[in-house]
């Protein structure tokens, strides 16, 4: 594209006709070194912020690769079909196991295009570039169809920036390779020149689009309605809408289920609700709008147009004819039965949706301003800046909170460690045309070779290739431990070389044994732990602290713990960290979700006095929960006698033991918008407003209580009450608190354990220490002004039987009054 037709379609030249019929005056034909290039200044922000996205993202991207946080699905896989492409091989590829053309998932044809790249670079950095490089360049239509429409450079370069910030796009960059992805840029251009009337290369760049995923003839065959409704152009749009359909139909019914080791296309079943074929699903989908509405009209799926259509500022909604071309991709996505294809920022889905909400979003502005101009002529070019600037403020305020780029608030961050760079000199060892078999995020820095599985499969594979430092997925860590076990059991395997948690193994070598270097990764010398205290588990096992570790953009976390061994430990000891909510319910174990150093470095292993850190998978806890640790020495936890006691010396002071001294709380969290934060323990010693002794039974003392304000009806009365822990309690007791009239009659009443930002059961009450504890009453909003009485009791939960209340040893009654409350008076 030379610079004066790039100038030329910037500035909204088009076709003779057109423009005669437009009242258009054509730019008269000038070389480049006539240009003004004073005022070409908005084409070269236009192709900064471009040239900066397809940088800054393909940086990331490989970046993100680079630090081994890529997968073989989907990176690896479509390396390995474009490298086999580019041999000779057509879209053939292994990683699935069984060797196959990639037309068994999808027919993604645009991979025979993209193999040519492989000359300049055979890698997966090639197509991470590519990704990014389409994404970018589809923003130049978008600029020239913006400053032609609105007259309004601050609108073009307003509107480009919101489509190159739009966190669903970024995402989509960042997360492998998917040649959907490419098609961002092949609509973008197909629209542009849709409305430029230029057919033949609206065709071109409709075909590019429709050879990247099977679905997307369906996204084509609305450019062709759309070209019926809106230019009256049947001849365009009737043959856009056969080449579509015939595409789609032949794809969905004949070639991927020619090529399909099931028969059947992989994912027809995220769409069962509406049918068994593609078929039956389009036209269920056509004459059954009720099932339509129901399936969409769930929380999840509106909160996905909500964050979809915001960074645009809603202007889509406004520009509803070509926001409606989109009615294919966001039925695709929204109809599904995976929950990650109506996540906005869930992996690659969000693509298609880009190219409507982007173009919609201008010509909602046009006909924003168009309609106010028709009433008030002078206020148009007005309201075109206000949107622009309203679109560019919302759009910086979403990519600052919600984006994946260096403006965001949390933006992407990875690290290539010495333990990455390590990983290189494992992948030296394995001949480029040796077959092998490699973990997830291994494979895509071995993908480029002819035969390359992803573990569990393993078939022939002459090397194999792991590191148990890292997340397995799609695969369970105890499937891969159980595969790499069962590899060097059956003598077929021997280990190559290990360290630090790498794991090559070779076929044909008889040497078994993990070297000691092997367990680097889990040993920690130098432990210095975010938050440090010392537990003693009996006199075998000392947890000396525990990092925090948050990713606070998914509301993900995993909990680091530092442990030390303090004599040869028994082979059955197991450690079990677990998570509690803020009722103090288990809400997450190591049961699903192990530990990866205990799997595959187990406590038995241990030299005494050595320090190793395990680590928790990352989950969704909640937004407050409690991180609790306990030592197992048997395989069941219900099973308290096989649980290693608690030692008494707990440092700091604040934990607590629960369950006849079998675990520990360790610290709670609370998530306060984007931070983490530890909640500290309740201060001590904290003198009552109200003192009075109230002996439970000679198990608990009640040394006084505090009242919240409360002058009249329907508020709610926080009682704070004063505890001291006089013995030992082994049972877990509950605490009521009522309100009575001057009659004795209850008004209102609250029953629960001792609670104080969280629970305190009884029997972790050590005698001496002083605790509080908070009962909040609801008033009836009905409740006539008086004077009532508070009371205080204590009950076994189980059989309802309260402690008496003593006086010189004596029981005098079952509760104590606290005082009167005044109300209304």
């Amino acid at each position: 594209m030379t610079l004066q037709f790039y100038f030329s379609r910037g500035s909204g030249a088009i076709s003779s006709n057109s423009a005669v019929n437009q009242g258009v005056t054509l730019p008269t034909e000038r070389s480049w070194l006539t240009i003004d290039w004073r005022k070409a200044w908005p084409h070269w922000v236009a192709w900064t912020l471009i040239i900066l996205y397809i940088i800054t993202f393909t940086w990331l991207a490989i970046l993100r690769h680079a630090s081994f946080n890529s997968s073989g699905f989907d990176l690896g896989i479509y390396d390995q079909v474009v490298w086999n492409t580019l041999h000779g091989r057509i879209l053939f590829y292994t990683t699935t196991g069984i060797p196959a053309l990639h037309l068994s998932n999808h027919a993604s044809f645009i991979l025979i295009l993209v193999a040519p790249f492989y000359l300049i670079y055979s890698g997966p950095e090639m197509l991470l570039f590519l990704q990014a490089a389409a994404i970018g360049l589809g923003g130049l239509p978008l600029f020239w169809l913006a400053r032609e429409k609105l007259t309004s450079n601050l609108a073009a370069l307003s509107l480009l920036s919101a489509y190159l910030l739009f966190p669903t796009l970024q995402i989509v960059t960042l997360w492998d390779f998917h040649p959907p992805v490419l098609a961002v840029g092949f609509f973008m251009f197909a629209f542009y020149f849709l409305v430029k009337r230029r057919a033949g290369w609206f065709l071109l760049f409709a075909i590019l689009a429709m050879s990247c995923k099977e679905q997307l003839p369906l996204q084509v065959a609305f450019l062709g309605l759309y070209a019926i409704i809106l230019y009256r152009d049947w001849r365009l749009g009737l043959t856009t809408i056969v080449l579509a359909m015939t595409w789609f139909f032949v794809v969905m019914l004949w070639v991927i289920p020619a090529n399909s080791v099931t028969g059947d296309h992989l994912f027809i079943g995220y769409y069962a609700d509406l049918g068994d074929s593609p078929a039956e699903i389009v036209v269920t989908a056509i004459t059954r709008p009720d099932l339509i509405i129901k399936n969409l009209w769930q929380p999840a799926k509106l909160k996905y147009l909500f964050d979809v259509l915001t960074p645009f500022a809603y202007l889509p909604l406004l520009g509803l004819p070509v926001l409606l071309i989109g009615t294919p991709s966001f039925a695709i996505n929204m109809l599904s039965a995976n929950t990650a294809m109506y996540d906005a920022t869930g992996g690659q889905y969000g693509a298609d949706v880009a190219p409507w909400l982007a173009f919609a979003a201008l010509y909602g502005m046009v006909y924003l301003s168009r309609g106010v101009g028709r009433r008030w002529p002078q206020a148009q070019r007005q309201v075109t800046t206000i949107a622009s600037v309203i679109l560019l403020a919302v759009a910086l305020i979403w990519q600052l909170f919600r984006g994946y780029s260096p403006l965001a608030l949390d933006p992407p961050h990875w690290e290539i460690t010495d333990h990455d760079r390590l990983a290189q000199r494992f992948i030296d060892q394995i001949p480029p045309d040796a077959s092998l078999a490699a973990q997830g995020k291994l494979y895509p820095h071995l993908s480029n070779r002819l035969i390359a599985y992803q573990l569990p499969d393993v078939n022939d594979a002459e090397y194999v290739f792991v590191d148990v430092t890292t997340g397995t997925w799609p695969v369970h860590p105890n499937d891969i431990w159980a595969k790499v076990h069962d590899l060097l059991a059956s003598g077929d395997y021997g280990v190559l070389d290990a360290a630090d948690g790498y794991l090559l193994l070779k076929r044909g070598l008889p040497n078994t044994d993990y070297p000691p270097a092997f367990y680097d990764f889990a040993r920690a010398p130098d432990a210095k732990p975010q938050y440090p205290v010392k537990v003693d588990f009996g006199d075998d096992l000392r947890l000396l602290g525990y990092d925090v570790i948050d990713d606070p953009r998914r509301a993900e976390t995993a909990v680091r713990l530092y442990w030390q061994a303090l004599k040869p430990l028994d082979r059955h000891t197991r450690l079990y960290p677990f998570f509690l909510n803020a009722q103090g319910q288990v809400i997450e174990t190591t049961e699903q979700r192990p530990l990866l150093t205990q799997l595959w470095f187990p406590p038995h292993l241990w030299q005494p006095g050595e320090i190793v850190a395990a680590e928790t998978m990352p989950w969704a806890l909640g937004d407050r929960w409690s991180l609790a640790v306990g030592v197992l020495t048997g395989d069941n936890w219900s099973d308290w006698s096989q649980r290693m006691p608690v030692q008494p010396e707990l440092t700091p002071d604040s934990l607590r033991r629960f369950e006849a001294n079998t675990w520990v709380r360790l610290s709670s969290f609370e998530r306060q918008g984007r931070e983490l934060v530890e909640i500290a323990p309740a201060e001590q010693n904290v003198q009552p407003t109200h003192t009075l002794q109230a002996n439970f039974d000679n198990k608990m003392e009640l040394q006084g209580y505090d009242l919240s304000p409360v002058t009249e009806a329907g508020q709610d009365l926080a009682v704070t009450l004063h505890w001291q822990a006089l013995s030992p309690i082994p049972q877990n007791y509950n605490v009521f608190v009522h309100l009575v009239n001057a009659e004795g009659q209850l008004i209102t009443q609250h029953d629960g354990e001792p609670w104080w930002e969280l629970p305190l059961p009884t029997s972790t009450w050590q005698p001496g220490e002083t605790l509080r504890d908070r009962h909040v009453l609801a008033l009836p909003p009905d409740l006539p002004p008086g004077t009532y009485r508070l009371q205080v009791g204590v009950y076994y939960w189980e059989n309802l039987e309260r402690l008496p209340v003593l006086e010189n040893g004596v029981p005098v009654n079952n509760f104590v009054e606290l005082g009167n409350l005044e109300l209304g008076q």
